[in-house]
C-alpha cells in the first residue's frame, strides 16, 4: 500500500467514530490544558514576586523604625513621649562603613492628610534627591526636586499617582502648580511621580500613596516630632529621627558581609531596646528565586501525571479498538496488506488523537489562564518554550502509548482472525 492510502484510511476511522475519537483524546486535553495552565500561573507569580523584591534594589539594604512592644517612655505635661528608631548618629556611623555608596533616607511626618472630613491612607514622607532612582520610580508629569529645593527649604512637593486620584476631586489632567493644604502649611505641586509595581517602603507605605517633600523642608517644618491624637483629651508624642535607610551597596558581592556589619552596629547601638529591623532584597531574591523553582517544578509534576493517565487511557481505547477492527485487519492482511501498513496506520491514528488533543489542550490552558488573570487577579506569564514543549510531548505519547496497540494490531494472523469471524 501507498503511505498515501495508509494516512487516508487512518483519518477515515477516526472520522467515522468522532465520538469515541473526541472521549480518547480527552485525557490529553486536560493534561496539556493544565500544564500549560499551571505553568502560566506559577511563573507570573513567581516573575511578580521577583519584581517587587528586584524593585527594592538588589544592590540594596533596607533597614527601617519598627516599633517596639515595650520602649522607653517619658512623661510630658500634655502626654506621654515615646522615642525609638533610627537616629542621625546611626546614619553618619554607617554612611563610614566600607562597601556603602550612599544612604538615601525616608522620614514619615505622620501627619493626617485629609479630603474634606474623610481621612486618607496618604503619607507626607520628606525624601533625599536619590530617592527616585533608588525605588526605579519614574516622573510621569512635571520633576523632581532640585538642589535648589533642598537648600532653601522650599514648600514643594511630589505625589504618587494615587494621591492625584484620591486628593484631586476634579478632572484635571495638569495638577503641576495646585497646592496641597497640610494643617496649616501649603505645598506646592512639581511633579507626579508612578512605581509600576506600587512598592511598598518598609516602615512607611506605598510609594503611590506618598506625598514627598525634601528632608530639609520636613525637619524645619515638623522636626522630629510627631503629635498623634489617641482620645478626645489625651495624644501621645512620638518621637522618630528617621523611618528609613534605603542604603546603596558598591559591590553586591560583598552585600552579606556588609549587611553582617550594619546589623552588628544597631545590635550594639541599640541594645536596650530592638527598635530596628533590616531587610536584604539580595537574599530574599535568591531565596524566593529557589522557592519558586521547585513551585513550578512540582506544579509541572502534578501536570505531567494527568498527561500519563491521558496516555494510558489512550492506550486502552486503542487496544479495545484493535479487538473490535480484527475482521477489517485480517481481510487487509489477506487482500496483501503488510504488518507494517497495518502498524503504520494504527500509530497514525493515535498520533493523529494526541496531536489534536494537545492543541485542543493549549487552547484550553490558555483560556484557564486568561480567565484566572482576569477573575483572580494573579498574574501570569505565558513560555512559548512550553506552549512547543507540550506539543511534542503530546505527540510523543501517541508514539509511546500506541506503538503497542499498533504492534498488537500488525501481530494478528489473517487466518486465525477470519476463520474466529
Amino acid at each position: 500500500m501507498l503511505t498515501r492510502d495508509v494516512i487516508l484510511l487512518s483519518f477515515h476511522n477516526l472520522f467515522l467514530h468522532k465520538v469515541r475519537s473526541f472521549l480518547t483524546s480527552l485525557g490529553v486535553i486536560f493534561g496539556v490544558g493544565s500544564v500549560i495552565a499551571m505553568l502560566a500561573i506559577s511563573e507570573g507569580a513567581k516573575q511578580n514576586s521577583l519584581s517587587q523584591i528586584e524593585a527594592m534594589g538588589i544592590d540594596n539594604i533596607i533597614v527601617f523604625t519598627k516599633k517596639p512592644s515595650i520602649g522607653s517612655k517619658g512623661d510630658s505635661e500634655k502626654g506621654t513621649i515615646e522615642k525609638f528608631g533610627l537616629l542621625e548618629i546611626d546614619l553618619e556611623n554607617i554612611k563610614k562603613m566600607q562597601n556603602i555608596k550612599r544612604i538615601s533616607t525616608v522620614t514619615n511626618t505622620r501627619k493626617k492628610i485629609t479630603n474634606g472630613l474623610k481621612q486618607l491612607d496618604l503619607y507626607l514622607v520628606g525624601v533625599d534627591l536619590s530617592f527616585l532612582k533608588d525605588t526605579h520610580s519614574n516622573l510621569t508629569i512635571g520633576r523632581w526636586f532640585s538642589k535648589l529645593d533642598f537648600k532653601n527649604k522650599q514648600l514643594t512637593c511630589v505625589i504618587g499617582k494615587n494621591v492625584k486620584q484620591k486628593l484631586f476631586n476634579f478632572n484635571s489632567e495638569n495638577i503641576i502648580g495646585e497646592n496641597i493644604k497640610i494643617e496649616s502649611n501649603r505645598f506646592k505641586v512639581v511633579g507626579i511621580v508612578e512605581n509600576d509595581i506600587n512598592l511598598k517602603i518598609a516602615g512607611v507605605g506605598f510609594v503611590n500613596n506618598m506625598i514627598f517633600i525634601p528632608t530639609p523642608t520636613s525637619e524645619n517644618l515638623y522636626g522630629q516630632y510627631s503629635f498623634l491624637r489617641e482620645g478626645r483629651h489625651s495624644f501621645k508624642i512620638m518621637n522618630i529621627e528617621y523611618d528609613t535607610f534605603l542604603i546603596k551597596i558598591q559591590d553586591i558581592r560583598f552585600i552579606h558581609n556588609t549587611a553582617k556589619r550594619i546589623k552588628s552596629y544597631l545590635d550594639k547601638s541599640h541594645a536596650d531596646v530592638k527598635d530596628w529591623d533590616i531587610i536584604v532584597p539580595y537574599e530574599l531574591f535568591k531565596q524566593k528565586e529557589q522557592t519558586q523553582r521547585v513551585f513550578s517544578i512540582v506544579m509541572g509534576s502534578i501536570a505531567g501525571i494527568s498527561l500519563l493517565v491521558g496516555g494510558i487511557g489512550i492506550m486502552n481505547i486503542m487496544l479495545a479498538n484493535v479487538y473490535e477492527r480484527r475482521k477489517e485487519i485480517g481481510t487487509r492482511r489477506a487482500l496483501g496488506a503488510k504488518k507494517r501498513n497495518i502498524l503504520i496506520q494504527f500509530l497514525i491514528e493515535t498520533i493523529t488523537l494526541t496531536s489534536t488533543g494537545g492543541l485542543c489542550g493549549i487552547a484550553l490552558g490558555v483560556a484557564i489562564a486568561k480567565l484566572v488573570a482576569h477573575y483572580a487577579m494573579w498574574p501570569t506569564n505565558f513560555s512559548s518554550l512550553s506552549i512547543i514543549l507540550s506539543f511534542c510531548i503530546s505527540g510523543f505519547i501517541g508514539v509511546v502509548f500506541g506503538t503497542y496497540p499498533a504492534w498488537k494490531a500488525a501481530q494478528q494472523k489473517p487466518i486465525d482472525v477470519l476463520r474466529t469471524e
